[in-house]
């Protein structure tokens, strides 16, 4: 991280990390304040030495993803000819003595304060591909380990030398005007003087701490905060106010309840015997009471990562009923079940003050902390005019660098060959599956990888020019879905005033990476406009003779670990076009042509208006007549048994269904282009039949109110259901421990209330322009800095950004690589724990993040807490094999974190 920031932040990074003491591996990370009588001592074991790729001088003959030796170690054969090795990375041989560490009675006075109590969280930071014992391919983790060390009374200013277990050298400087206190979560990138929202929290829950571990700090007497310069100097000072405590609900949160169940991280689980219906037995007396919440797991043996929550009902000294169960019971539980004390809490777990400094108005740009006395200072934070500008750049550059078929060249601090090219060898085939029937689109029921499969598989290749688009995250795959991307980016284009619109994103200019003449005399477009050329020419040049779109690119399947995506081994196609892909592209690509003739080129306008219009007339073949549009997919679907879970004809009306909605989206585009009243006329008989503004139904509503020949009172209604919907997003934030974007009826998990989903994210910036609700801007604002720092980790979740970012996506890549991830890459964040109960993944000595057993170090790669006694805005597992909460899409969260900086910085 340190090679990526320069100037002043270098400079603070310096002072508020300390240099590392190291011992049998362990080192220190960061000493801070958690309160004024809890100091934080953050220790990581050590991280994985990373292997490279190497190239052969011949191929081997082993199948890719076979491990060879290679000299004194091993590496893994990758590559479409196997001539090229991804050496093994080397996982830590020495971890923290746990025990010896949780022993308070261990410590020397720190201050002349005694440490009474130790409480420690250990997640995962880092994890690596190596070769198992059994010579599969395993991913390892190691842990940070955030050790709370809690005093007999608050510590006295001055410098102290922490003895005992932790590695020697270890100390603390305790200055409230200069320490760290790691409670305070602010943005890590900055303000505007001007932004409305300047708000950052205060909170710490504290692992198996009493109160389950919710801290109040008013028992402090702490009611008061202030903003410090660069020279410690107060500007500004306001009270400190409770936003809510460990018991508040939160309506909308996403999960089943309002209080979700969490287990009692103090307590100790108690072995369970038996099970008779809704009767449990226990190996030794288990201390519950009438009523009590518990938390059952390992039920059904040692790879079951779930949890069935459920309150006792006649307990025994060794025995207990259940009640109010929240799953299913098994008939027979296996060996390791236990029992563990349960209680329910909102999703901070703890109490979550607000720090509000928005009435702060600073006089000038520079560098500022919050402070809080008796307790530190936040991380620095930057005030500044440029500071959306920086983070727009930053997503922009995770698109970049998330660009297929080109060589990235490191503008944006990353490097990587070009990747898909069939003009350099990569052989791409046709296959009659459409991405509307693929498993990678909704109500789709074909698993994606049959598309490579005989049944589907032609023995046409793909053209020359299938090349482009963007990698999907953790997959190689280039969707329709990823037009989103341009649609949002020209939103804010068009959103921004038009002094601000040509801004300098640092990004390729489309005559020298595209190589088509249609380019030629387009170098003084907005890069807005090129970012969101990038995408729709990919689909452009996947456009049917007839018009008609292909969805996108595949592999046959997830890629292969250790094989970055400019080696890949399996076979590569194109999907079939499909009349849904056709409407999603015509829509779009409207609106690229509607952008370029109010930039007056008409001549690229009316390249992607008939690309679009094409596109149109395909679409409607296939809405009128599936049965031969789909000729041929349907005889190869039911050649491969691809309607064995329903018959043509049902699929047929589903995909009609969901059609109907792509269709009038594209004809609502196509009237704001071209004016065409018929366009129109087909959006007004969806819209009268009632709709919602969900995504691609709140494009259409726009487009057509933003049209000309809109209908008055129609257009007027849309407006008000804009500004409606809107509302409703807005007050929801105050029901929230923490405000986003979130929509109460949107579920936990896959990013639903970390970064802005694409919905949320045009209907607030299209709301905004309607009413100027200020209001609305602060809920932006809010949103973003939730993202970067201003939330209950105190983490960024935009790789890159910010002094202490997330580090370990699964971006396959870097990962394949043996590198950081690249900047800019927002990842999906938060998701509930019973959605990612994996026992591949915390299940036995084998698994990355093992539970049970102790072969293999397991023991030294377990969280703790155990998860299901981790708040939910606590549970963040860095490690790419949890996927809900590691990966990202270039549309759900890259791009809609671009756009959302690029609007607000426009305001």
């Amino acid at each position: 991280m340190l090679a990526r920031v320069t100037g002043w932040l270098l400079l603070l990074l310096l002072a508020v990390i300390p240099a590392a003491a190291r011992a049998d591996g362990v080192s220190v990370h960061d000493v801070a304040m958690a309160a004024p009588d809890i100091v934080l001592v953050e220790l990581r074991d050590a991280p994985f030495v990373k292997g490279a790729i190497i190239s052969l001088d011949r191929p081997r003959t082993e199948a890719p993803g076979s491990w060879v030796r290679h000299g004194d170690g091993w590496g893994l054969v990758i590559g479409p000819k196997r001539d090229h090795l991804r050496l093994s990375d080397t996982p830590p041989e020495a971890f923290l003595d746990r025990a010896a560490i949780d022993d308070a009675a261990s410590y020397a006075p720190i201050g002349g304060r005694r440490v009474v109590a130790v409480h420690r969280k250990s997640m995962p930071y880092d994890s690596g591909l190596f070769r198992g014992p059994g010579g599969d391919s395993w991913t390892g983790a190691t842990m940070k380990h955030l050790v709370y060390l809690q005093l007999d009374r608050p510590l006295a200013p001055g410098t102290y030398e922490i003895g005992g277990p932790l590695p020697a050298g270890t100390r603390i400087t305790f200055d409230d005007r200069s320490t760290r206190a790691a409670s305070i979560h602010a943005t890590q990138i900055g303000h505007r003087r001007s932004d409305l929202a300047k708000i950052a929290f205060l909170s710490l829950w504290l692992p198996g701490g009493p109160d389950q571990g919710a801290v109040d700090f008013r028992r402090y007497g702490i009611d008061r905060f202030k903003v410090l310069d660069e020279a410690g100097e107060e500007v500004f000072a306001a009270a400190v106010r409770l936003r809510a405590g460990p018991s508040d609900p939160e309506p909308g949160n996403g999960l089943p309840q309002d209080l979700p169940d969490a287990a009692d991280a103090a307590a100790e689980p108690v072995p369970l015997v038996a099970v008779a219906g809704r009767s449990f037995a226990t190996r030794r007396p288990h201390g519950l009471v009438q009523g009590q919440r518990i938390a059952l797991q390992r039920l059904r043996g040692e790879q079951d990562a779930t949890a069935t929550f459920a309150t006792v009902d006649r307990p025994t000294e060794t025995g207990f009923d259940v009640v109010d169960v929240d799953g299913e019971l098994p008939a027979e539980i296996a060996v390791g079940a236990t029992v563990t004390p349960a209680h329910r809490a909102n999703r901070a777990g703890t109490y979550v003050f607000e720090l509000d400094y928005s009435g702060w108005i600073p006089a000038r740009d520079g560098i500022y902390r919050l402070q809080i006395a008796g307790l530190g200072v936040s991380d620095p934070f930057l005030i500044s005019e440029d500071v959306w500008l920086k983070s727009a750049r930053m997503s922009i550059g995770g698109l970049y660098n998330h660009r297929s078929g080109i060589a990235l060249d490191g503008r944006f601090g990353y490097e990587r060959p070009a990747a898909f090219r069939p003009d350099a060898g990569m052989d791409i085939r046709e296959s009659l599956l459409p991405l509307a029937w693929s498993s990678e689109f909704s109500g789709g029921f074909v698993p994606f990888e049959d598309g490579a499969k005989p049944a589907w598989l032609t023995e046409r290749r793909a053209p020359a020019n299938y090349w482009g688009g963007y990698m999907d995250a953790g997959d190689w795959d280039r969707r329709i879905q990823h037009v989103e991307v341009s649609a949002l980016l020209l939103e804010a284009f068009e959103s921004l005033p038009p002094e601000k619109r040509s801004i300098d994103l640092g990004v390729p200019k489309s005559s020298a990476v595209l190589g088509d003449e249609a380019y030629r005399d387009t170098d003084g477009l907005p890069d807005l406009v090129h970012e969101a050329i990038w995408v729709l020419d990919f689909f452009r040049r996947l456009q049917a003779s007839d018009g008609a779109i292909r969805g996108g690119i595949e592999s046959a399947g997830h890629p292969l670990k250790g094989e970055p995506s400019y080696l890949e081994h399996q076979q590569v196609f194109a999907y079939a076009p499909d009349h849904l892909s056709s409407y999603k592209y015509a829509a779009v690509a409207a609106k690229l042509a509607r952008v370029l003739k109010g930039l007056g080129n008409e001549r690229l306008a009316a390249l992607f208006g008939d690309s679009a219009l094409a596109a149109w007339r395909a679409g409607e073949r296939g809405f009128a007549d599936p049965d031969a549009f789909y000729a041929d997919a349907v005889s190869a679907g039911s050649a491969a048994g691809a309607f064995a879970g329903g018959a043509w004809e049902e699929r047929k009306a589903a995909m009609h269904a969901l059609a109907t909605e792509y269709r009038a989206a594209a004809a609502a585009a196509l009237f704001r282009l071209t004016g065409q009243a018929a366009y129109g006329a087909l959006f007004e008989e969806r819209w009268r039949e009632g709709w919602d503004l969900y995504a691609h139904k709140g494009d259409a509503a726009w487009d057509y109110m933003s049209s000309p020949g809109a209908d008055e009172g129609l257009a007027a209604d849309i407006r008000q259901a804009f500004l409606r919907e809107a509302a409703v997003v807005v007050s929801a934030q105050d029901r929230f421990t923490y405000p986003g974007m979130k929509h109460p009826a949107a579920p936990a998990g896959w990013g639903q209330g970390g970064a802005p989903d694409y919905n949320q994210m045009q209907l607030l910036m299209r709301a905004h322009r309607l009413s100027g609700d200020v209001a609305i801007l602060r809920v932006m604002e809010r949103a973003h800095h939730a993202m970067l720092g201003a939330n209950q980790l105190g983490l960024s979740l935009m790789t890159g950004a910010g002094l202490r970012p997330v580090g370990n996506p699964l971006h396959e890549d870097s990962l394949a690589m043996g590198i950081d991830a690249p900047d800019g890459i927002t990842i999906y964040g938060w998701a509930p724990q019973a959605k990612t109960a994996h026992g591949w993944i915390f299940g036995p000595w084998w698994s990355p993040l093992p539970e049970v057993g102790t072969a293999e170090h397991a023991e030294q790669r377990r969280i703790a807490p155990p998860r299901f006694s981790l708040p939910y805005f606590e549970y963040l597992v860095e490690h790419p094999a949890l996927v809900m909460q590691q990966e990202y899409t270039v549309q759900q969260s890259i791009g809609t974190m671009a756009a959302l900086a690029l609007y607000v910085g426009g305001q």
